[in-house]
């Protein structure tokens, strides 16, 4: 295990554009952020009330958090897990996406069950669960295989 082996997870880009990732993540964000604008409107009309400032200004601040949020998440989640000898690189689905390189760090623990992978890695510690890691047998045994290299150099 002298080179990286790599594992991508169920988000992972793979080759799509950055437009086509962007809109795969923003519908949960936009629908959260929209339905209590969409709630107070319609409330609001039905009491005969105005509702130009949903319009005017509620509707732009749902879609600018919205994208936050989206930008956020795209950051947070995982896409990619490498391993090398005693090290491992993770990489988020933005970082796949700008091609960021990897950044190598040293791993301090591996706890394994058949449902996740808990694997320490400088300060953070990441849970891998098997739902989102379609070759997760694979992946639990070269975090493993990892670790083992990194006590024996």
């Amino acid at each position: 295990m002298d080179e990286a082996t790599v594992f991508e997870s169920s988000h992972h880009p793979e080759g799509n554009s950055w437009g086509r990732v962007y809109t795969r993540f923003l519908p949960r964000p936009l629908g959260v952020c929209t339905l209590p604008l969409m709630v107070g409107a319609t409330t609001s009309a039905l009491l005969e009330q105005p509702i130009w400032a949903y319009l005017v200004w509620g509707l732009p601040a749902a879609i600018a958090l919205a994208t936050v949020w989206t930008h956020f998440s795209l950051n947070r989640t995982l896409a990619e897990v490498s391993f090398r000898p005693g090290q491992a690189a993770i990489r988020s689905v933005y970082d796949v996406l700008v091609d960021q390189p990897r950044d190598w760090t040293p791993i301090f623990n591996v706890r394994t069950t058949s449902f996740d992978v808990e694997l320490a890695i400088g300060r953070t510690t990441y849970l891998l669960q098997a739902t989102q890691w379609p070759k997760f047998q694979a992946l639990r045994n070269a975090a493993q295989e990892s670790l083992r290299g990194s006590s024996l150099s």
